[in-house]
Parts: structure tokens; C-alpha cells; sequence
């Protein structure tokens, strides 16, 4: 069956799976806590403790210090735009503390920004949002006797499905300068993501 068309663009600015049955079968669209086991949910996290979070409005985000970053809230009512700032929120958390938690010298990172420049909503399932995340990255690092400095790491992307039950997650493969693939080329993250984050 074929997936419903895009429902619009809710902000511009700035993989393992224990899915279920067809993704894109009606009627029995199961919740993501029935299609994936709450045990198994994971996403980066080490032991440092979390920095200070300097956001603008135009979806950056500034963390200074080397702690990693709290992730949000589960949203309370779960429409269309407060899913979106999850998602938002939820991705920064993520590449910031998969940046740190994956270096081998994670003091070297003083400061990390990021800004979001796509963002979307798209309307596949009857109870499921699913939500398109682009970003540019850019971690200040530092050697011992050398002043900081900053390397863009280029365009990251993810996207996400989220419920009333859970999140999911499955990382965005961007082509050239960082283009984003079309809806049909884009990964389904019920069928392919990694669960992030139980609700309930």
C-alpha cells in the first residue's frame, strides 16, 4: 500500500529492528510499544554530567562545557507540533551526546551548536507521526596548550517515528552537500529504527 502524501512543513529554520507485521498495513496499525520491546530501547548516554544549553530560536543550540545533554520529556498531548519540538529537542540530545560519548578524549570537545535547517512532518500512519530532522553540526574542540577551535562536521539527519507509546529512530543517509532524499527514498523508522524511548 502506498504511503500517504506530505502533510507540510512544520518548521524550517535555522539500526536494528523488532518491528511487527507491514508497516503500511491499515486497520491494524499496532502502537510502537506493541512493535517494539521497551527493554531493548537505547541511545547514547555516558557519565559526564550534563552541560549548560544555550538555545535561539531558530533551533540552535549551544552547549558549553563538555557534560552531555538531558533528553526531553515525553510530549503531553501528542499533536503534530508538540511532536515536532520532541523530535527537535530529542535529536539535539542525541547528536550532541553521541558526539561526546563516542570520543576517545571527550574532554577535548569544550562546546558543541547545532542548527536545525529542515524539519518535517510526514503523515503516514492514522496514530503515528513521522518526522524528518536536518542539522549542521559543529563541535569546539581543544588541545592541551592550543586554543579552542571549530570543525564543522557537516549536515546529520535522523527521522523519527513517534506515539503515545514510544519513539523511534532511524539515521538519515544525505547525499551530496547534504541533500535530503525524496519521501519515497526516505527510510521508514517503524520498519527499519531503533527504539529511543518508551512512554509508557
Amino acid at each position: 500500500m502506498k504511503r500517504r502524501v506530505l502533510l507540510g512543513v512544520i518548521g524550517v529554520g535555522a539500526v536494528s529492528s523488532g518491528v511487527l507485521g507491514d508497516p503500511y498495513e491499515r486497520g491494524t496499525e499496532n502502537s510502537l510499544v506493541e512493535r517494539f520491546d521497551c527493554r531493548e530501547a537505547s541511545r547514547p548516554t555516558c557519565g559526564f554530567e550534563s552541560g549548560d544549553v544555550e538555545r535561539t530560536d531558530d533551533g540552535a543550540g549551544t552547549v558549553d562545557g563538555t557534560g552531555t545533554e538531558p533528553y526531553p520529556d515525553p510530549p503531553t498531548t501528542f499533536d503534530a507540533k508538540e511532536v515536532v519540538e520532541f523530535v527537535r529537542e530529542h535529536e539535539r540530545a542525541y547528536a550532541r551526546n553521541d558526539a561526546l560519548c563516542s570520543r576517545a578524549r571527550p574532554e577535548r570537545i569544550v562546546g558543541y551548536s547545532i542548527e536545525f535547517d529542515d524539519v518535517r512532518r510526514f503523515d503516514w500512519y492514522d496514530e503515528i507521526h513521522v518526522v524528518r530532522v536536518r542539522y549542521a553540526e559543529t563541535p569546539n574542540s581543544v588541545d592541551e596548550g592550543v586554543e579552542p577551535w571549530a570543525t564543522t562536521d557537516g549536515y546529520g539527519g535522523a527521522v523519527y517515528a513517534v506515539d503515545v507509546t514510544a519513539a523511534v529512530r532511524t539515521g538519515l543517509s544525505l547525499g551530496p552537500s547534504g541533500s535530503v532524499p525524496s519521501e519515497t527514498e526516505m527510510p521508514d523508522p517503524v520498519s527499519t529504527g531503533t527504539l529511543v524511548d518508551c512512554f509508557r
